[in-house]
């Protein structure tokens, strides 16, 4: 509760130092719009907005699933076989030097104008961070318990079951935290260039328009998309992961 009262007294001080500042500075709406032009602005298209989020948030969740699906397999098949490891890295390095807004364009082309294309941008921009965190948890294993699930036999399907995915979930949820946020990051990105229809889509329809609080309410609710995705993993992971220390 006292976290909650927190916040809401930290965004309050914001919004009104805000207000007073495009007041006393008479900033025009074009630039800097005044809070109150925002809410309205959201009020007056909540149903536009909500069903680009919808949209959006289809996007975000299917990238985020298929990026760390296939960064997850890689750091397992890597705990079998180590070479997995000097293959595959260096393409994952160079991907990851390349800024996503630069591949974006090839994307709509390889994949098309429609959600594809936008799933593809959220996947890639989730892919590395989500691997090298989950990597490390595959590095951390217990070394010594390894060899005692070897010594009684155990299958690769039992040593992963019973064995790495325990050991690594801290981890696990550590790279679907960080990814949730990059994947509607990169589905905003991809409809940046090529869409008709999401939360990117409205951003710079209405920018070129001028119409700067309506950008502002899509912003906000983008950025609430966000904060709910990430927030749903971290309920999940306090459910699953009992065993962990925090200090408060």
């Amino acid at each position: 509760m006292d976290k909650i009262i927190k916040t809401l007294s930290t965004l309050t001080i914001f919004f009104l130092i805000w207000h007073l500042i495009v007041t006393i500075s008479r900033i025009p709406s074009y630039i800097l719009p005044n809070p109150t032009e925002v809410f309205k602005a959201m009020q007056e298209n909540s149903l536009s907005i909500y069903l680009n989020s919808i949209i959006t948030l289809r996007e975000s969740f299917l990238g985020f699933f298929i990026a760390n699906l296939i960064s997850v397999s890689i750091a397992l098949g890597i705990a079998f076989n180590k070479n997995i490891e000097n293959t595959i890295m260096p393409f994952a390095i160079t991907l990851k030097t390349i800024p996503v807004i630069a591949l974006t364009p090839l994307l709509v082309m390889w994949f098309g104008p429609g959600e594809c294309s936008k799933i593809a941008t959220a996947a890639l921009i989730c892919f590395f961070p989500s691997l090298i965190n989950v990597l490390r948890g595959v590095k951390s294993l217990d070394r010594d318990l390894i060899i005692f699930f070897k010594a009684y036999s155990a299958s690769k399907i039992q040593l992963i079951r019973m064995l790495i995915i325990p050991s690594i979930l801290p981890y696990l949820f550590s790279a679907l935290k960080v990814s949730s946020s990059l994947a509607v990051v990169g589905a905003l990105v991809g409809e940046f260039i090529g869409s008709n229809k999401g939360l990117g889509f409205l951003i710079i329809s209405n920018y070129y328009t001028l119409n700067t609080p309506y950008v502002f309410a899509t912003i906000t609710a983008s950025s609430l998309l966000g904060i709910i995705f990430y927030y749903t993993i971290h309920l999940v992971e306090r459910r699953i992961i009992t065993w962990t220390v925090t200090i408060d």
